[in-house]
């Protein structure tokens, strides 16, 4: 997730993206329905899980590997939160080569939603909460707006 959130962070969202892909894609396509606590792509067979030198004593559903949730929401979308309780945040999302994203944030005022398909950004804004945009306009949920082109 580091190397990931650097990448990201140099403007390198490409290569980030390849890392998500390849380290949790490796991961999902041995048939992962969680992600573990930690993945060699040069393991074969029943090695994938052993750990500690113990068979089979890999997590197979472990916090270690949710680095992919903080990339995406943070890093990729952009959100970031200006006060306790996402009562007022921020959403900027960065280029990317996906068609489309979302993706949903918990608040006491319901889920901050955001959509992205081609250049256009969607955010459904909770009650409660205001979304600050780029050029300092201010939209207070509950409701949904477009903040234009990313």
């Amino acid at each position: 997730a580091l190397e990931g959130a650097a990448l990201c962070r140099c403007n390198q969202t490409g290569a980030m993206l390849q890392t998500i892909r390849d380290y949790w894609g490796g991961m999902i396509d041995l048939g992962a329905t969680t992600f573990w606590e930690a993945y060699d792509a040069s393991q074969k067979g029943n090695d994938h899980y052993t750990f500690y030198g113990r068979k089979f004593g890999k997590s197979l559903c472990h916090a270690w590997s949710s680095g992919p949730v903080f990339l995406l929401s943070a890093d990729m979308f952009g959100i970031r939160p200006l006060e306790p309780g996402w009562k007022r945040f921020t959403v900027s999302p960065r280029a990317t080569d996906l068609a489309w994203m979302s993706t949903a944030i918990p608040t006491p005022g319901g889920a901050l939603e955001v959509d992205v398909e081609g250049k256009d950004v969607r955010v459904r804004v909770p009650k409660g909460c205001t979304l600050v945009t780029g050029k300092g306009r201010e939209f207070r949920g509950p409701g949904t707006t477009s903040t234009g082109k990313r």
